[in-house]
């Protein structure tokens, strides 16, 4: 990778100090204009370069069947997703034509991208199917309708296997948000209008499919989108011309596919818990938070120079507090945020009408926040802004050692700014975000390869294109009870799609203000949580730590920060974990020595008795096995052959199993 940066010079003063000069990243030189800095065609860890053979390429996990003018065969973690080819359904001058499995030739192909084309014939038009694929996974195909005809259909179906095609998200940013579940029934459906974001598949993988704008899809747009029961399969289809449309020369419709999840996690992420930061805090203070469990700590944006910069307004206090955290073994992200940036900076202010996130030629949102510091305006992901977040991201992880970045508002929301490629009319920017996140990616792990860390607040946006480049990410936060949802919409459906972070690749966090500051939900939330290895945003404003500080002390203890464990969520079990009742929820880290994290919790509003048969557990494990509760260290002695736990209503409970020593 070849990046232009500037090298932070050391000044001495009379006495001999070095003093560092940090970056200033208002700088009206503009140095990042030419720095490209995270552009790379290196393919950085986890990711592994991408590999040719014949018409399959294959990424980390998965392996694409190229051919026009869609894929035939997709596998994800050795199971395949698709139950046929994909197909292109296309009605030329009242001609119905069906497109799948036709050759593609790779017109490009190197470790980090590969490229193809393929031509298909749809009555008197021609369909040319053209795109790239890259290491991550992610695809784009641009269809282009060719001739001086008339369209009156063009549809994509994909078609998947029911025993992969269990969950559905459909959904985007100010758009309608589903996490659902497909039917049983053979004559189920479910159906929407157009929105940017389609995600299918079960607890461990699935498929993307993404389009950035309605405004070129033809026809109403009742039932654009539908997902339904199919004879050996559930099948997605996308009518993007549903009335006659007059094609005179050609027409290209873009989209993007990708299987998850994109990468695989590090050993120790279980016992990755994050929280915030206090620029204030002492070296004590800040040993205080890692024995409690923090690993990682977040500045927020009160502590930067403007609104989204990744730049200190006291650089040296920042710097000092930095240090005592990573001496207390804590890792720090500083606040930016993806679509909003300080409109008091310079550099916003010289590049405006270029980088502005644009409604119609207006901000798309904007603060009048009464403190300088706090006001900010939108910008996007297309054009320049890219090019500067990334630069001022790789100068403050020089200048301030911090970790990475925690990012906000990541959308992308719509925009119609046509000076950096959107528009005329609206769309959602899914490529360029993208696009932001992968070369975030390249500078934050070339730079901390063993500690770097995106983490991102992604409400309602469960999308693969942006998840796949982040370490953590922290949905919830809309579920307010005052504001836009209700505590009962976290459902087990959506834990299963959001919860663990299994089918993206990254860790599930979630973000506690999403119950508004009541205390009272720390326990409502822990119990619908910790069985999807899921712990809350490390809050004291938001929760409850005399109950959720044991839980992490726990889970410390049990070396989810640094052991590798087996991971099991309320889907399966091992069956010798045989527990009862099924309404109770159960997730469990079972360690290389055999111990057991077991987590038990109780979403009802009633009390429930949990029951376990200890036969299975002895034989695997001893007879004379401990069993504690493992926030109290109170032992939780069987009653004859049968373990029984009182698990109160809304809350959960946290049990140790482990083995005998040897003797020595």
């Amino acid at each position: 990778m070849r990046t232009i940066t500037i090298v932070a010079l050391l000044l001495m003063t009379g006495a001999g100090t070095a003093l560092h000069a940090y970056t200033d990243l208002d700088d009206p030189t503009d140095p990042w204009l030419t720095s490209r800095t995270g552009i790379s065609t290196d393919v950085p860890s986890p990711f592994e370069p991408l590999s040719v053979d014949g018409s399959n390429v294959s990424c980390w996990g998965r392996t694409y069947g190229l051919a026009a003018p869609l894929p035939t065969t997709i596998t994800s973690d050795g199971e395949a997703l698709l139950a046929g080819p994909m197909r292109v359904i296309a009605t030329v001058g009242g001609q119905e034509t069906v497109l799948s499995g036709l050759d593609t030739e790779l017109t490009a192909v190197a470790g980090d991208r590969v490229e193809f084309a393929g031509q298909c014939p749809a009555g008197a038009a021609t369909i040319q199917s053209t795109g790239w694929l890259e290491y991550d996974g992610a695809m784009q195909v641009r269809l282009t309708v060719q001739g001086n005809v008339s369209l009156e259909r063009l549809a994509i179906e994909i078609p998947m296997r029911p025993e992969i095609a269990k969950l559905f998200y459909v959904g985007h940013q100010w758009g309608e948000t589903n996490y659902e579940r497909v039917g049983d029934e053979a004559d189920w459906g479910w159906e929407t209008g157009w929105q940017g974001n389609v995600w299918l598949g079960d607890d461990y993988r699935g498929l993307t499919f993404i389009t950035e704008s309605y405004q070129d899809w033809v026809g109403e747009n009742d039932g654009r989108l539908r997902i339904e029961r199919a004879e050996n399969a559930v099948l997605f289809r996308a009518t993007i011309v549903s009335e006659a449309v007059q094609i005179e020369g050609e027409r290209t419709w873009t989209m993007g596919l990708q299987a998850t999840p994109g990468k695989s996690l590090p050993t120790g992420w279980h016992g990755r818990h994050v929280g915030h930061f206090r620029i204030t805090d002492t070296p004590e203070e800040a040993q205080a938070r890692a024995d409690m469990g923090v690993r990682v700590s977040l500045i927020w944006n009160d502590n930067t120079k403007w609104f989204s910069f990744p730049e200190a307004r006291d650089p040296e206090q920042f710097t000092a507090a930095v240090k005592a955290y990573h001496d207390a073994g804590i890792r720090v992200v500083v606040y930016v945020n993806f679509s909003a940036l300080g409109l008091a900076s310079e550099v916003f202010k010289r590049h405006y009408d270029e980088w502005l996130l644009s409604n119609k030629g207006e901000p798309l949102y904007a603060s009048t926040s009464p403190d300088a510091r706090e006001i900010y305006t939108s910008a996007c992901a297309g054009g320049g802004y890219t090019d500067w977040l990334v630069w001022a991201v790789d100068r403050a992880m020089e200048d301030y050692d911090i970790d990475g970045i925690y990012v906000d508002n990541t959308g992308p929301y719509y925009c119609d700014n046509v000076s950096h490629g959107c528009g005329p009319e609206r769309s959602w920017p899914f490529f360029d975000t993208r696009d932001l996140h992968k070369r975030l990616w390249t500078v934050i792990h070339t730079r901390k390869p063993e500690d770097g860390i995106i983490w991102e607040h992604n409400s309602r946006t469960s999308n693969s294109f942006n998840l796949t480049f982040v370490d953590i990410y922290s949905d919830g936060e809309h579920f307010r009870v005052k504001s836009k949802g209700r505590p009962e919409e976290i459902t087990r459906t959506l834990l299963d799609i959001t919860g663990t972070g299994r089918q993206w690749g990254s860790q599930a966090c979630f973000l506690a203000s999403a119950l508004n500051a009541r205390e009272e939900y720390t326990d409502w939330l822990l119990a619908r949580l910790l069985p999807f290895g899921n712990v809350l945003l490390l809050n004291p404003k938001y929760m409850d730590f005399s109950r959720i500080s044991p839980v992490l002390a726990a889970r410390i203890d049990f070396g989810l920060d640094r052991d590798p464990v087996e991971w099991y969520t309320p889907e399966k079990l091992p069956d010798w974990l045989p527990l009862t009742p099924e309404e109770l929820l159960y997730g469990a880290y079972v360690r290389e020595d055999g111990s057991v994290l077991l987590t038990i919790g109780n979403p009802t509003d009633t009390f429930v008795a949990m029951r376990m048969d200890m036969r299975p557990v002895w034989a695997k494990m001893g007879e004379d096995m401990a069993i504690t509760d493992a926030t109290t260290g109170f032992a939780c002695p069987p009653i004859g052959k049968t373990l029984m736990l009182s698990v109160p209503s809304n809350s959960f409970r946290v049990i140790l199993f482990e083995p005998p020593v040897a003797a020595e």
